[in-house]
């Protein structure tokens, strides 16, 4: 009796120090794979361009794609160029949805290299203006002047899922 005693107490050793050296590194494992960022800014970035040019009517309306469905997109940054045909002839600028819910009014700022010929606005703002699924960014610079002008507009951000 007094054997099988010793063996069972010799397995029940056996058995705690595997469970001591092995338990540890797989729950570690099990609980790094639960935890992930899908709304990343880096994994979901946002990047693109547009232009219009010659644009005679009074004003230009550059359109970006829509918004994907079970998408939200986050716009952090407007950078635009404006190349006026007069001094002084932006009425307003703004980031808007396409049934035009204004998101943000941006400041033109004149380029120093203004010359007789063209006037140059920039902006480059921050801004936090978001468009859910299927809604579509614009960007619109009106202008009091009839001269052509030409506007190039980045947007920047990044887009999270909705579930």
């Amino acid at each position: 009796m007094k054997n099988k005693t010793l063996q069972l107490a010799g397995v029940l050793a056996l058995v705690a120090v595997i469970g001591k050296f092995y338990a540890v590194p797989a729950y570690a494992q099990v609980r790094a794979a639960l935890v992930q960022n899908r709304d990343e800014v880096g994994r979901n970035f946002y990047f693109v361009n547009a232009s219009c040019s010659t644009v005679t009517f009074g004003y230009c309306q550059l359109d970006f794609p829509a918004v994907p469905a079970g998408k939200r997109l986050i716009v952090k940054q407007v950078s635009a160029l404006q190349a006026m045909g007069a001094l002084n002839s932006i009425q307003s600028i703004d980031l808007r949805t396409k049934n035009h819910q204004i998101g943000a009014f941006l400041t033109p700022k004149a380029m120093p290299a203004n010359n007789s010929t063209l006037a140059y606005y920039a902006e480059n703002e921050s801004v936090l203006v978001n468009f859910d699924a299927g809604d579509q960014p614009e960007f619109i610079v009106f202008t009091n002047s009839s001269a052509n002008f030409t506007s190039v507009v980045t947007l920047t951000g990044y887009m999270i899922d909705i579930p």
